[in-house]
């Protein structure tokens, strides 16, 4: 690279410096009008911009900066590399990075301070025509956004990346999430209107599985002999074995002897008619006598790992629900109302575990 790499000169009324790149390709940048910036200021405004150069040389590559929803279009597009799931969130952010910075603004005149704006606009729902957004889910998006701002920065398009100062970690979760007791559940089970319903309260409250999993899961998966179910998880494709205890199994011979030949899913698509899951959740939650509890399928995934983890090993535990260790002790385990009441001496009638139609099965078996 040339030692003096810019030149001073005036044109058309203005100071500008002429570089070549690392690449050796001549550029120029225009220094301001020659009627407010006298030579000497331009040319310290020279060595200051070939300082910059030195400290750093990605300087020299940088033409016009692409306008933001060309880059994002072009971002998206490339990420063939991700989960169709991760994709989708990645989109959902390129939304509300579009609806408030718009297309047209050219992706390097993003600052650290306009990017700020824009999560406290998430919060309070100025990004989207939606109300704001949780802490939780605002942390997503300024962590998909510094991913995308990334990509720019190592293909040289911007200097920096605006959001690298926002914080991207989400606040310690609030285990006050519904326990329940199998007593609830047993009300919950006598409640649903179908196999199908059933089944699905059952993988995830019995089995710890995810609503997405359950719904998905094949009677391929079950090792009758074993008593084991093999589950694929959706966003990273790895694969876990998991215990079916002994009620979860006598639901599934039920559900296995009625079901439809034809249809390859414990839970058959339409069977739970899906057009609003949690609507009709709430129909079933009313019939049992219960009040019915936000996102609903994590909470009896969560109860099924804290139930677990008053038995068994932690690290089994956290294989047999497919995530790390640490998630668990962040966001699931809970302790029970029934520690503190051995802890105290408190004796509690403890209620039965089995519906009717529960011990007709084990009876006739």
């Amino acid at each position: 690279m040339n030692t003096n790499p810019i030149r001073l000169y005036e044109d058309s009324g203005y100071w500008k410096v002429k570089y070549y790149d690392q690449f050796g390709k001549r550029r120029t940048k225009s220094l301001g009008s020659t009627k407010r910036i006298r030579k000497r200021q331009a040319r310290v405004l020279a060595e200051r911009f070939m300082a910059k150069l030195h400290v750093d040389p990605g300087r020299y590559s940088l033409g016009k900066a692409l306008p933001f929803g060309q880059y994002l279009q072009r971002y998206l597009d490339s990420r063939t590399d991700i989960k169709k799931g991760t994709l989708e969130l990645h989109e959902r952010t390129a939304s509300y990075l579009l609806e408030y910075f718009g297309e047209s603004i050219r992706i390097d005149r993003i600052t650290r301070a306009a990017a700020a704006d824009w999560r406290s606009s998430l919060a309070k729902g100025k990004a989207s025509k939606h109300e704001g957004l949780a802490e939780g889910t605002v942390c997503q998006h300024i962590r998909n956004a510094k991913t995308i701002f990334n990509h720019a920065l190592r293909d040289d398009l911007v200097l920096f990346n605006p959001f690298d100062r926002l914080s991207g970690i989400a606040p310690e979760p609030d285990k006050n999430w519904r326990y329940v007791s199998p007593k609830d559940f047993e009300k919950l089970l006598d409640a649903c209107p179908s196999i199908p319903w059933r089944a699905l309260l059952s993988l995830c409250r019995l089995a710890g599985l995810r609503q997405g999993e359950a719904l998905n899961l094949p009677w391929s998966a079950v090792d009758w002999e074993h008593r084991r179910l093999e589950i694929v998880a959706e966003k990273t494709a790895r694969r876990r074995i998991v215990p079916i205890e002994p009620d979860l199994f006598n639901l599934l011979l039920e559900a296995f002897s009625k079901r439809d030949k034809s249809k390859p899913l414990v839970i058959p698509r339409r069977s739970l008619g899906q057009s609003n899951l949690w609507r009709d959740f709430g129909v079933i939650c009313k019939r049992a006598g219960l009040q019915r509890w936000a996102s609903w399928c994590q909470v009896l995934r969560r109860n099924r790992e804290t139930d677990w983890a008053q038995k068994y090993p932690q690290y089994v535990v956290s294989a047999w629900l497919g995530h790390d260790i640490r998630v668990s002790s962040r966001h699931y385990l809970q302790v029970p109302e029934e520690l503190y009441d051995k802890v105290a001496g408190i004796s509690r009638p403890q209620p039965a575990r089995l519906s009717r139609a529960k011990t007709r099965l084990h009876k006739a078996g």
